[in-house]
């Protein structure tokens, strides 16, 4: 368990963020300047905040309230800077030896993480992605009760990328402890991040698994940092925790994803995932007529740019089916869109 409240007053910046996750690996997301990395520098000691709690399982490393404040040296967090912040007098082994003294420990990492034949190397004699590799391993070397990554994976390649999430949760599996990731790249958010954390301006927006926030976005700033890009003005008709239905200015009524706090007679925004298109009919499905403004024909999917209620959706369609659509540029066209795939944003949470 990992619990986070920190409040650190800056020169042109307040920092008030609050999270608690169960989950082994917890991502902040947010644009630049958002005070993610500050976040991870007030977990690992590097700044004191002036109010709040840090918490890691049964271990607290900072509570203003009782007075408690561990040293970096003795928090045990492990830190892989967004730089990679390796010694560059010293050799790979020498990195990873740097504050560990369990030999075996340090041969087992450099076995996992491919880098035994590199470790009589300076880090100027290594490429980026081998720097990656011995930063982590010199931050696992150290048996952390806490992992930290800010944005370590920002300037590799995307097939490196994917080989090294894959080596990222092997270790955390390995370790058995909660990691923090700093990210703003949605699908590395999707591909290592079992819980997530929006943040905006120092502050928490939203939080809960990729896919609840995805699906259920607090606003639509919110909405368009997850890739939603298609959004409908309308007024909800009817609605319970399952669906909804919203009813378009131009009178289609939309049977939509169902969200708790949703009340008839309330404005709100449609978000039109690309993917909502149903194949077939069903009784969670809307039938739509729309105009069809653009087609982009490729080999995997055809994206289709169409007119909706006076504004622009964009649909896709998986390739191979696309004959089963009769499509036209500047023609009429109709659609079934799935509810599950559209959700709503309330108004008033903007």
């Amino acid at each position: 368990m990992l619990k986070v409240h920190i409040e650190k007053e800056l020169e042109g910046f307040k920092l008030d963020v609050e999270f608690e996750s169960r989950r082994a690996v917890t991502a902040l997301f947010a644009p630049s300047g958002s005070g993610k990395s500050l976040t991870l520098k007030a977990i690992a000691g590097l700044i004191e905040p002036d109010r709040g709690v840090v918490k890691v399982s049964n271990t607290t490393l900072f509570d203003s309230f009782k007075g408690v404040n561990l040293p970096p040296q003795k928090r045990k967090v492990g830190y892989l800077f967004q730089d990679y912040a390796l010694f560059p007098n010293m050799t790979v082994l020498e990195n990873i030896r740097y504050g560990s003294v369990d030999e075996e420990l340090t041969a087992k990492l450099l076995r996992i993480l491919q880098i035994e034949g590199i470790s009589d190397r300076y880090p100027s004699e290594i490429s980026g992605g081998q720097k990656q590799r011995v930063a982590l391993a010199r931050a696992l070397a150290m048996k952390p009760r806490l992992l930290l990554l800010d944005e370590p994976f920002s300037a590799l390649d995307k097939g490196l990328k994917l080989t090294l999430y894959k080596e990222v949760k092997e270790l955390r599996r390995l370790f058995d402890i909660p990691v923090v990731l700093v990210s703003h790249d949605i699908d590395e958010v999707f591909e290592l991040a079992d819980y997530m954390v929006v943040m905006k301006e120092g502050k928490t927006v939203q939080a809960g698994t990729p896919a609840e926030v995805f699906m259920n976005p607090a606003n639509l700033e919110v909405a368009r940092l997850f890739g939603h890009k298609s959004f409908l003005r309308g007024k909800v008709v009817s609605c319970n925790r399952h669906y909804a239905k919203v009813r378009l200015r131009n009178g289609t009524t939309l049977r939509c994803k169902g969200r708790k706090d949703l009340r008839e007679g309330e404005e709100v925004s449609v978000s039109v995932l690309p993917f909502s298109v149903a194949l077939t009919p069903s009784v969670e499905s809307t039938r739509v007529e729309v105009t069809v403004r653009k087609i982009t024909k490729g080999r995997e999917f055809t994206d289709i740019e169409v007119e909706l209620s006076g504004e622009v959706v964009e649909l896709t369609i998986p390739s191979p089916l696309s004959p089963n659509f009769i499509l036209e540029e500047n023609a009429k066209a109709t659609f079934y869109l799935c509810a599950d795939f559209v959700p709503v944003i309330k108004e008033s949470a903007l």
